[in-house]
């Protein structure tokens, strides 16, 4: 599915230049979507049906998916231009430290016009550096789950900018039912320059027991959360950096 966030000038990508970056799965529509400066977000299921090739850049992504190995996973690509963003891993670092990357996520609105965010809470508790890379411990709350803590990982390295979150306890839904097992929820996203664009691409995924008759459901109910975190996340992004433009 492709989504447009803004206007945005068309992004000039060869043929040879995707095809390095994706894989044959990456479909003459997602290609003119990505062209045209939108989101492709699809709901895969499984590792290997992602369109993203195993690159240098791509590969401590790809190995952390596998570690989980969720069979509920979405995927989101999207591709900026180098010129007007050259600080996109300056912002997207200290932006996703802010806990309103979190809680100011839109998720839906009810029958009276509220708004309802994806959590309701975002707190970290502690950071610490660790061989280059930055370990944030954080505790979410994503109704209707209880309370859960992540361990969020980031490394910067030049052009390069890697993110992963993973649950270290249970998430249970309303303290009774075990919804989702330790380990077992993962977001990851790797952002990368390459050539005259920066590529961006995401990974949001949860591995539980399938049941038949709830599958669908449950993979709907994933791919809108996902969904709603990057859009939040791609729009901030291009206030921010044209706001360090202007500044």
């Amino acid at each position: 599915m492709f989504f447009s966030l803004q206007a945005q000038k068309s992004i000039k990508i060869m043929d040879g230049e995707l095809n390095y970056l994706f894989n044959e799965r990456l479909t003459g529509r997602d290609i003119i979507a990505l062209r045209n400066g939108e989101v492709v977000c699809n709901s895969i299921g499984k590792l290997k049906y992602s369109r993203i090739n195993e690159i240098p850049e791509t590969r401590k992504m790809l190995a952390s998916i596998k570690k989980v190995n969720p069979n509920h996973l979405v995927e989101i690509i999207k591709i900026l231009p180098y010129k007007d963003f050259e600080n996109l891993t300056d912002i997207i670092s200290a932006m996703l430290k802010e806990s309103e990357s979190y809680t100011k996520v839109p998720f839906y609105y009810d029958d009276d016009g509220r708004i309802r965010y994806l959590y309701s809470d975002a707190t970290i508790e502690s950071i610490e550096l660790e061989n280059g890379r930055e370990i944030i411990t954080e505790r979410f709350l994503m109704r209707p789950l209880d309370y859960f803590t992540g361990r969020i990982e980031s490394e910067q390295l030049g052009n390069y900018y890697f993110y992963q979150m993973r649950n270290t306890d249970k998430v249970r839904y309303r303290n009774i039912i075990s919804a989702i097992g330790k380990g077992k929820m993962i977001a990851v996203i790797t952002l990368f320059r390459y050539g005259d664009n920066w590529i961006i691409y995401a990974f949001g995924g949860v591995d539980t027991i399938r049941f038949p008759f709830l599958n669908k459901r449950i993979d709907n109910a994933f791919y809108r959360r996902i969904k709603a975190f990057c859009f939040f996340t791609f729009e901030r992004l291009a206030e921010l950096s044209s706001a360090d433009e202007e500044s």
